[in-house]
C-alpha cells in the first residue's frame, strides 16, 4: 500500500490510516448534533470529493444516517483509540525535548475523534453562543527565514491581540513541506497564540538559503490593532529551527511581514 512517512516524527501516512483519520473527523463533528454537508466540510476541511466518498462509505456502513439532509450518528461507532495511535505514531516526538509537547498537542487535535468536535467549536458558531466581535476586514502575513544553512524542521510561536486580530486561515509557504503531515498549525492552545511547524519530505534533503515557511491570513475587529510578533518561548512553547541531526540552526533569521490586505 503507498505509504508516505515523516523524516522527523516517525509518523505513517497511507491509504487506510489517513480514511481512519477522516472518518475520526466526521464521527467528532457529528457526535453532538446532526451536521449537513456544508458544515461537515468546513470542520473537517477535507474537499468535497473525499467528503463525499466517506460520507457514502459510512453510510453504507451504518455509522451515519442522513435525515432531512442531516448527517448523524447511527447509535455507538466503535473507532481506535487514536491516542494510542497517536503515541504508536510518534514514537522519536517523546525522545526529542522540544518537539514534544508541540507535536503531541497538534497531532492529538487532529487525529482524535473528540476533537473533531473541539475544532468544530472553533470553526462553526453555536447558535446559543453570543456571535462576538465582528471582523472589520483581513490581511496577509509571511512567515520567512533568511540565511539559514541546512533547515530539515521548524517550529514558530506567534503571539497576538485575540481582542483585535483573529487567525482566519494558515497555509505553507512553500519553502519547507506541503500540507499535513508536513506543515501543521494549532490555534486553540492558548487565546493568544499561534503554533506554526514543518519539516521537509521524506528522502528529500535539507533546505538553505531564505524563503517563506507560511502564509498565514488574520482578520482585525478594529483598525488600530497591534501587530502579531513572532516570540522565542511562551506558556511551553518554542520557536526553532533545526537541522537534520535535530540541532538548533543559531544563523536562521525569521520575520513576520505583512505582504496585503
Amino acid at each position: 500500500m503507498p505509504q508516505i512517512m515523516c523524516p522527523n516524527c516517525g509518523m505513517t501516512i497511507n491509504l487506510e490510516n489517513r480514511k481512519r483519520i477522516d472518518f475520526n473527523l466526521i464521527v467528532g463533528a457529528a457526535k453532538k448534533q446532526p451536521r449537513t454537508f456544508t458544515e461537515l466540510l468546513q470542520i473537517t476541511k477535507l474537499s468535497r470529493k473525499t467528503l463525499s466518498l466517506r460520507l457514502k462509505e459510512m453510510r453504507e456502513s451504518g455509522t451515519l444516517v442522513k435525515r432531512e439532509g442531516k448527517y448523524k450518528l447511527n447509535g455507538a461507532a466503535e473507532f481506535e483509540d487514536n491516542r494510542r495511535l497517536v503515541v504508536k505514531a510518534f514514537p522519536r516526538v517523546f525522545n526529542e525535548r522540544r518537539m514534544r509537547t508541540a507535536m503531541m498537542l497538534i497531532a492529538f487535535l487532529l487525529c482524535s475523534s473528540v476533537s473533531g468536535y473541539v475544532l468544530a467549536m472553533f470553526l462553526v458558531p453555536s447558535q446559543h453562543e453570543n456571535p462576538g466581535p465582528v471582523i472589520m476586514g483581513s490581511f496577509t502575513a509571511a512567515l520567512e527565514v533568511n540565511n539559514v544553512k541546512e533547515l530539515y524542521a521548524w517550529q514558530v510561536v506567534i503571539t497576538f491581540d485575540s481582542s483585535e486580530l483573529k487567525v482566519v486561515e494558515t497555509t505553507p509557504g512553500g519553502f519547507l513541506g506541503a500540507e499535513f503531515p508536513f506543515f501543521m498549525n494549532a490555534t486553540d492552545i492558548s487565546e493568544d497564540i499561534l503554533l506554526l511547524g514543518g519539516t521537509i519530505l521524506n528522502g528529500d534533503i535539507p533546505r538553505s538559503g531564505s524563503g517563506r515557511l507560511a502564509n498565514i491570513v488574520f482578520g482585525y475587529y478594529t483598525d488600530e490593532y497591534a501587530e502579531a510578533r513572532i516570540v522565542l518561548k511562551q506558556e511551553g512553547f518554542e520557536t526553532y529551527l533545526l537541522d537534520s541531526n535535530s540541532s538548533l540552526i543559531s544563523d536562521g533569521n525569521l520575520k513576520l511581514t505583512m505582504i496585503g490586505n
